[in-house]
């Protein structure tokens, strides 16, 4: 299944309960397969239970392919044996992922090499590719400037073995989204995405993500209504440091980091939070919001990445932290990353 550009490099792994998969019983039924493509579409706002979610959802895919391939091993004309085979590496990176286990990373990663080279036809190949480089965007490098270069590396490989394909400037897009730091190379990856994009869709995404790019070191309009009815305008701010949050209580990753992230805040009274929901369910965002112990003001309007303020300024990964100066100027597209050296530089800032 093709994940939207806007969620690639997310696990996006509900609550709902998942499907009991009785593996004695799986037969060469591809449709037992595919039924596990689809991802559970509400997460759990206790991280402990959003990682068990995910780790059953893995676990079952690996179960129901591994029981597929048992079925047909002794017919290799099967169309679905080679697809498979990487699925199951795929879901195998992605467990080990969920629990911090580089060796077993690093080994599915080799596992889709080599199925790269045995790959039928150039749609598979591409296909395999594709799965690799989105997984290693997840996994491979230890500071965020490896995992820039990584992701720009790979996507500009990608877009040149296969630039007629969809997810070329996808892949570039979303390496562009890892380049907030560094808005040289950020320009580059978007007009070489734009120059290949044939979606309009993506096209315009490509075309918000230069507009905010012309923002950073400009005052930032933004004026809202906050979940509690009040009205916030990051005008009447100057004077302050400002952290904007775009999150969701319905990512795994935004909790886990926002978890560190509000423990960080609270003892930097001088530092304002504001948070932009990207959630579809008010009572999960709530729920989030006292589980962290925050009362940040929040602006929540049900769309999830339809929100309309981080579509205004192309949002498109999540956890993302604007930082703005005391003159209400903007001047980190993501600090996610190195919030600490950054926040502090901004508030020694006079």
């Amino acid at each position: 299944m093709m994940i939207p550009y806007r969620r690639v490099l997310l696990l996006m792994i509900g609550t709902v309960t998942l499907p009991i998969l009785q593996i004695g019983t799986l037969h060469a039924d591809w449709s037992r397969v595919t039924d596990l493509d689809q991802p559970v579409t509400r997460l759990s706002p206790d991280p402990r239970k959003a990682k068990l979610a995910m780790k059953a959802h893995f676990e079952a895919q690996i179960a129901a392919n591994e029981a597929f391939l048992k079925e047909v091993s002794s017919s290799s004309k099967d169309p679905h044996i080679y697809e498979a085979k990487v699925r199951i590496a795929v879901a195998q990176a992605k467990l080990a992922s969920l629990y911090g286990n580089p060796s077993a990373i690093t080994e599915a990663l080799e596992k889709l090499k080599i199925l790269e080279k045995q790959a039928p036809d150039d749609s598979q190949h591409a296909e395999t590719m594709f799965r690799r480089l989105s997984l290693q965007w997840q996994n491979l490098g230890d500071t965020a400037d490896q995992r820039r270069e990584n992701a720009t590396t790979y996507a500009r490989l990608f877009a040149t073995e296969f630039p007629q394909d969809r997810r070329a400037p996808r892949l570039l897009a979303e390496a562009a989204a890892l380049c907030d730091n560094h808005p040289e190379e950020k320009a580059r990856l978007i007009e070489q995405a734009l120059t290949l994009s044939r979606e309009e869709s993506l096209t315009q995404r490509l075309q918000d993500d230069r507009k905010r790019l012309s923002q950073l070191g400009k005052p930032l309009d933004l004026s809202f209504t906050t979940t509690e009815g009040e009205q916030f305008n990051l005008s009447k701010e100057k004077g302050h440091v400002v952290a904007l949050i775009f999150w969701s209580a319905e990512s795994a990753p935004c909790l886990v980091w926002m978890q560190y992230f509000s423990r960080y805040a609270a003892e930097i009274p001088a530092l304002k939070v504001v948070t932009i929901s990207l959630d579809r369910d008010r009572t999960d965002l709530r729920s989030a919001m006292q589980s962290l112990n925050v009362t940040w003001p929040t602006f929540f309007d049900g769309k999830g990445w339809d929100n309309t303020i981080a579509r205004r300024f192309g949002i498109n990964t999540i956890p993302t932290l604007w930082l703005i100066d005391r003159k209400g100027c903007l001047q980190a597209l993501n600090a996610r990353n190195d919030y600490q050296l950054k926040i502090s530089g901004l508030l020694q800032q006079k």
